[in-house]
C-alpha cells in the first residue's frame, strides 16, 4: 500500500470500514433469522447467506489491516449485534436488510470513486475490480435473496411515518407558538392558537400522507406489472440493458460486458422463485395509505401538544421555558431517530433537527415581535 498517498489511504480506509460494518449487520440479521427458522431448510440456506456475509466482513477486515486500521474488536460486534436487533424491530426484516444493502451499495460506490481518483494506476485497476466485484454481490442480493430492483427501498412505513409526522409536527407548531408569544403575553390565547394549529395540522398531514402513499402505492402496482413483462423478455435484451446500466456506471465497454454476462447469466439459472420468497423477506405487504395517514396525523398531532400543553399548566415565563426545553429535547430524539433512514451521524441528524427548529422559532418570535397587537 506504498503507492497510495495520505489522503487516498484515509479515504479508501473510511469507505472499506462502512462496507465491512453493513456485511457484519447482514450477516447478524441472518444469523437471527436462522435461529428463529422453523424448518431445517430454511435453517441451513440462512445460515450459509450468513456464513457468505461474515466470510466477506473479513475479507475487508484484512483490507483495512492493509490500509493499517483496525479490526473490529469484540466489543464493536456485540454493539453491531444489539443494533442489529433494534433495527430489526424498528424496520420490520425485509425493511433491515433493505437498508443494510442500499447502505452497503452506496458505500461501494464511494470506494469505485475513490478508487478511480488514486493516481498510481495498477492500485487504482485493483481497488476497482474489488468494487466490481461488490457491485456484483449487492446486485445478487438484491435480486436474489430481496428481490428488488436497485433503486427501490422499501420497509418500515409505519416508523417511518411517525419520525416525520412527528417532525413537522414539532417545528411547525413550536414556530407557531413562538411567533404568538412573541405578539401577545397572555397564555389562554397561546393555547388557543396552538391547539387550533395543532388540529389544523393534523388533519393536513394525515391527508397529506393518504394521498402520497396511495400514490406511492399505485406506482409500485405499476412498477410490478412492468416487472412481469421484464420477465418475459429474451437474454440478449437483458445483457444488452445490463451493459449500458455498467457502462453509465464508468465502466470500460470491455468490463461492462464481462459483468453483464455474469450477471445475465445469473438471472437465466434462477429458478420461477427467488431465495427470498423462499425465507420469507419478500411477502409482506405494502404499507396500508390508511394507516399511513393515520399514523402521520396522529404523531403530528402527540408530539405537536409539547410546546403547547405547558400553557395549560402553568404561568407564562414558566411555560415558555418548559416548552422550549421539552421541544429542543425532542427535536434532538426525533432528528436522531431520521438517521435510521438517511444513514447519517444520529448526533449530527438530532443537533441539525434542533437548529433548523429553534431558527424557525426565533424567525417566527421575530415577526410576532415586529406586528404590533
Amino acid at each position: 500500500m506504498d503507492d497510495l498517498t495520505d489522503r487516498e489511504r484515509k479515504a479508501l480506509l473510511d469507505a472499506a470500514k462502512r462496507i465491512r460494518t453493513y456485511k457484519l449487520m447482514q450477516g447478524k440479521g441472518y444469523e437471527r433469522l436462522a435461529k428463529k427458522a422453523k424448518d431445517e431448510r430454511t435453517n441451513r440456506l440462512l445460515a450459509e447467506i450468513s456464513a457468505d456475509e461474515f466470510k466477506d466482513s473479513e475479507h475487508w477486515s484484512q483490507k483495512i489491516e492493509e490500509l493499517g486500521g483496525e479490526r473490529e474488536r469484540l466489543g464493536g460486534t456485540f454493539f453491531i449485534d444489539r443494533r442489529v436487533g433494534l433495527m430489526m424491530r424498528i424496520l420490520g426484516t425485509r425493511g433491515f436488510f433493505e437498508w443494510a444493502t442500499i447502505a452497503e451499495d452506496e458505500s461501494v460506490e464511494d470506494l469505485a470513486i475513490q478508487a478511480g481518483n488514486i493516481n498510481h494506476v495498477a492500485t487504482s485497476e485493483a481497488w476497482s475490480r474489488m468494487a466490481s466485484d461488490e457491485r456484483l454481490h449487492i446486485e445478487r442480493v438484491k435480486k436474489e435473496v430481496l428481490g428488488m430492483e436497485g433503486w427501490e427501498m422499501g420497509g418500515g412505513g409505519g416508523v417511518r411515518d411517525v419520525i416525520f409526522g412527528a417532525n413537522d409536527g414539532l417545528v411547525s407548531i413550536l414556530a407557531l407558538v413562538a411567533g404568538v408569544y412573541g405578539a401577545v403575553t397572555e397564555s389562554h390565547v397561546i393555547l388557543i392558537a396552538g391547539v387550533a394549529g395543532a388540529v389544523a395540522g393534523a388533519i393536513s398531514m394525515g391527508a397529506g400522507a393518504y394521498v402520497s402513499s396511495k400514490s406511492e402505492k399505485e406506482v409500485t402496482e405499476k412498477e410490478s406489472e412492468r416487472k412481469g413483462t421484464r420477465r418475459k423478455r429474451t437474454p440478449e435484451k437483458e445483457r444488452e440493458e445490463l451493459l449500458k446500466f455498467y457502462q453509465a456506471k464508468g465502466f470500460k465497454r470491455q468490463d461492462a460486458e464481462a459483468i453483464a454476462a455474469r450477471v445475465a447469466s445469473e438471472m437465466e439459472s434462477r429458478a420461477a422463485y427467488t431465495i427470498g420468497e423462499e425465507i420469507g423477506l419478500t411477502s409482506e405487504e405494502s404499507w396500508p395509505p390508511t394507516k399511513a395517514g393515520t399514523l402521520t396525523g396522529l404523531s403530528f398531532a402527540i408530539v405537536s401538544l409539547i410546546p403547547v400543553l405547558p400553557f395549560a399548566l402553568m404561568e407564562v415565563t414558566p411555560a415558555v421555558i418548559t416548552a422550549v426545553i421539552a421541544s429542543i429535547a425532542t427535536l434532538f430524539g426525533v432528528g436522531a431517530s431520521k438517521a435510521i433512514f438517511t444513514r447519517k451521524s444520529w448526533i449530527r441528524s438530532g443537533l441539525e433537527m434542533m437548529a433548523i427548529g429553534t431558527l424557525a422559532a426565533a424567525v417566527t418570535y421575530a415577526i410576532g415581535l415586529a406586528i404590533p397587537v
